[in-house]
């Protein structure tokens, strides 16, 4: 079973984590189970991420992430 992880993030208060819903149903449609999705307003430029922490902390072996490069 090919597993997957998905982090979503976006950097401002202004922008939304909608238009990033039809990753889940894209990896969905590729196979994957999808084990988690992590959400976060926040910096890429910062690294105290909660989400991304807690995302990686949450990692199997053979998972793949699954994020979205604006």
């Amino acid at each position: 079973m090919n597993i997957a992880r998905i982090y979503l993030r976006v950097s401002t208060d202004e922008q939304d984590l909608t238009r990033q819903a039809d990753i889940e149903q894209s990896t969905r449609g590729a196979g994957y189970y999808i084990a988690g999705v992590y959400r976060e307003k926040a910096s890429g430029a910062r690294i105290d991420r909660p989400e991304l922490q807690r995302m990686i902390a949450d990692l199997q072996p053979g998972e793949v992430v699954i994020a979205e490069k604006n």
